[in-house]
């Protein structure tokens, strides 16, 4: 179930992800766009002659741009049948990486040639010209304090509802209280929704766009443009506090992991889903504000392949993004060279993290009895019972006829490792090769369930019979 989950997440995440940005790239109708290639459209790409080069490049580059999209999409699903975590985990990523690379390379490309007509034209490279609007700098906003608080309330008392449950003050069916993994799973989700609110209100006060020399064209159109990701803010909050309800019903009232798979899946079917609309109509505010487009800022030069800001002399540190949606680093500013360090100290330490998963995949657990104690071993001694902490022990035939959730540790089709509600009991120590079927259960004197095994049905066997003689 783990590998399933894992693989139908990532191919969520990453299909509908490479054809928003296909569509949102490369449109067809890039003379209604505000950039082509991110360079800024002009009215002198309008021009004969001048307008079939660019249509030439476009077609040339979103072409490319489609099949790399199937060829993404392809794989994605060719990689629905890996198996093993480490393997799942580590191709999936680098997967992820280079699609992304793929799919900016028509772009990066189609910008350089893009660049080359401007310059044909005998318009300018080097210095960019800023237009500010002073009737409406810092006037335009559309985020509602109201439409983003009420949904963080609902995510307050959805997260004092579960720690009540797990100090005891609350009783569910499913009986989970005392683990607090439902408690810690909804801070995160509240903290989730306290970050979205965070860049909403951040993206609502990037600097106001001027395209005209009208005022109340400029208002109109920024207004447009920031209540569409005002939009945006608050479904992904209200779609977040409904997954964290979903999952809390699988955790408190009905115990079901099948339950949280499904909600997770939704989760992100539906944040893709507010992702298209929200692109879908940015695209028709562009196209409705087109003709409005009279004033262009000359700002391509600090823009790296259309991809990367770098502008020393601009002391803002994000700015819109020409590729993407949303808001990008300007490495020229000390903080977002800085920024930039820290996020390639996270990619380096994913990775390492990656290779530290699959350390683990490939070492085999062990189950032996030393000096009296019953010893579970991969990479050190996990767990040491004594003999005369023990009492009772037990044979199982099946650990999939067990309820189990994770509440920490390793989770893999291969190897359950960690602490566990087992059966509705929270604190369970799991040490399990759960393709094996069998296992041990073990009571200790204080009333601590283990749930263990060998790296084979033999291994397990063997250490579960030598145990009886010695009793």
């Amino acid at each position: 179930m783990s590998s399933m989950m894992f693989g139908g997440t990532m191919f969520i995440c990453i299909v509908p992800t490479v054809w928003i940005l296909y569509f949102y790239l490369y449109p067809k109708k890039w003379m209604e766009r505000k950039q082509i290639l991110g360079i800024n459209m002009r009215k002198e790409f309008l021009q004969e002659g001048v307008r079939e080069d660019v249509e030439r490049i476009t077609a040339k580059h979103r072409k490319q741009a489609l099949m790399i999209s199937f060829g993404c999409t392809v794989i994605s699903c060719i990689l629905l049948f890996l198996r093993g975590m480490f393997l799942q985990t580590f191709t999936w990523m680098c997967f992820i990486y280079l699609t992304i690379f793929l799919i900016m390379i028509p772009y990066v490309l189609g910008h350089r040639e893009m660049m080359t007509v401007k310059k044909s034209l005998g318009l300018t490279l080097e210095k960019g010209i800023s237009y500010v609007d002073l009737k409406t700098a810092g006037n335009v906003h559309a985020m509602s304090k109201t439409a983003m608080l009420v949904p963080n309330l609902v995510g307050v008392l959805l997260f004092l509802i579960t720690l009540l449950s797990d100090l005891g003050v609350l009783r569910f069916a499913s009986h989970t209280s005392g683990g607090f993994f439902a408690t810690i799973f909804a801070g995160c989700m509240l903290l989730t929704g306290i970050l979205i609110t965070i860049c909403g209100f951040f993206m609502d006060r990037l600097k106001n766009d001027v395209i005209s020399t009208d005022s109340d064209i400029n208002a109109n159109y920024n207004r447009a443009k920031k209540k569409n990701q005002a939009n945006l803010f608050a479904a992904f909050l209200w779609v977040n506090d409904a997954y964290l309800l979903v999952s809390l019903i699988a955790i408190l009232i009905r115990y079901s992991n099948l339950l949280v798979v499904v909600g997770m899946l939704l989760y992100l079917v539906l944040m893709m889903v507010e992702l298209v609309i929200f692109v879908r109509t940015g695209q028709r505010i562009e196209e409705r504000y087109h003709k409005e487009m009279q004033l262009v800022q000359d700002d391509d030069a600090y823009w790296i392949g259309g991809v990367f800001y770098c502008n020393p002399r601009d002391r803002r540190i994000m700015v819109e993004k020409r590729a993407g949606i949303g808001a990008t680093m300007n490495i020229g500013h000390p903080v977002g060279k800085g920024i930039g360090i820290i996020s390639l100290l996270l990619l380096l330490f994913a990775f390492a993290s990656i290779i530290w998963v699959g350390l683990v995949e490939a070492t085999p657990i062990l189950l032996r009895i030393e000096n009296g104690s019953l010893i579970c071993h991969q990479l050190r001694d996990e767990y040491v019972i004594p003999a005369d902490a023990v009492e009772s022990v037990e044979w199982g035939e099946d650990v999939h006829e067990l309820q189990m959730m994770r509440t920490s540790g390793v989770g893999m089709d291969t190897l359950l490792k960690g602490n566990f509600i087992v059966n509705e009991k929270n604190g369970c120590k799991v040490f399990l090769a759960p393709q094996e079927k069998v296992y041990i259960h073990i009571v200790t004197t204080d009333g601590t369930n283990y749930y263990v095994s060998g790296a084979t049905a033999g291994e397990t066997e063997a250490v579960y019979q030598e145990w009886l003689s010695q009793k």
